[in-house]
């Protein structure tokens, strides 16, 4: 049963991390018809949680009243979530998305740190491999084109580590007992109050976009919360918070695929065995182990 249920995780991850893959997609064309890093963050989750909200009117004995313990423990939760899209956009302004976003998936080392650190979970010899070829592979992904920024590092670096941080949270969280559009309704919901906070005092949060921007920022609220944010959290709970970091990689590999069918963009032979390389950490971690345990 235990491997069953390890085996569900891993799809729900990946299925998670190909619908978190359309984000660059659709953020471009939401920036292109007037929005920018806060609008697309903030319309993001608040779009989202009015339609996950929506959704649990039709769920059977699914409400989205919470006690106040839980409130808390969503707060908690939402605060790193709503913190790493913010980082990552502004550090787009300081280095090059490739650059950002390679910065940004080294999380699953981040999450390994975590959980050994103050956790003190033991990690297998497995993971570790497979953690460190996945970091060699989103290395190759990157193909340098643009300026090299301290300051645009530490933001790319920050995201991935406050990633990291909602992800053990999570998994370690008491309202895993929540149904799960009620969860990422809350965490939807308090994400966007905290980016809309955020936005207001820096004043940077625009609403005049277009209606092609408008469907941009209801898509990425579908596809990336709605569908993305519900299956993450059940793929931690049911495989762990190291491998759902790990098996997330496959969020840049369906950025790839979508530039080569969408933008006609030529993969290089280094690009290649990057996805290769991440493929293959994939597949090794899917293989059952006869004498490793895995991390809950």
């Amino acid at each position: 049963m235990k491997k069953i249920k390890n085996e569900i995780g891993v799809i729900y991850v990946i299925l998670s991390a190909i619908l978190f893959g359309t984000m660059p997609l659709l953020a471009r064309i939401a920036y292109a018809h007037g929005s920018n890093a806060y609008t697309v963050a903030f319309g993001r989750f608040l779009f989202g949680s009015i339609v996950l909200g929506i959704i649990t009117l039709f769920v059977p004995d699914c409400t989205i009243r919470v006690s106040r313990s839980q409130i808390i423990e969503l707060v908690k939760l939402s605060v790193p979530y709503a913190l790493m899209p913010i980082l990552l956009y502004v550090s787009y302004t300081y280095i090059d998305s490739g650059m950002a976003t390679t910065l940004h998936f080294t999380y699953p080392i981040a999450v390994m740190l975590i959980m050994v650190i103050f956790c003190k979970t033991r990690l297998d010899i497995k993971q570790i491999i497979c953690a460190v070829i996945c970091i060699v592979s989103m290395a190759l992904l990157y193909t340098p084109n643009g300026q090299i920024s301290v300051l645009g590092i530490l933001l790319a670096v920050g995201s991935g580590i406050v990633y990291a941080v909602y992800i053990v949270l999570l998994g370690k969280s008491t309202v895993k007992e929540l149904h799960s559009f009620v969860l990422a309704f809350w965490i939807s919901l308090l994400s966007a109050v905290e980016i809309e906070l955020i936005a207001l005092l820096s004043g940077n949060l625009v609403f005049g976009l277009d209606a092609v921007g408008w469907a941009a920022e209801a898509g990425l609220a579908l596809f990336a919360t709605v569908f993305a944010l519900v299956l993450f959290q059940k793929g931690v709970f049911l495989c762990g918070e190291v491998k759902a970091s790990l098996f997330s990689t496959f969020e840049p590999l369906t950025g790839i695929v979508i530039g080569v069918i969408i933008f006609h963009e030529v993969l290089s032979l280094k690009e290649i065995i990057g996805m290769i390389g991440i493929l293959t950490a994939a597949v090794l971690l899917v293989i059952p182990a006869k004498r490793t345990q895995d991390v809950k």
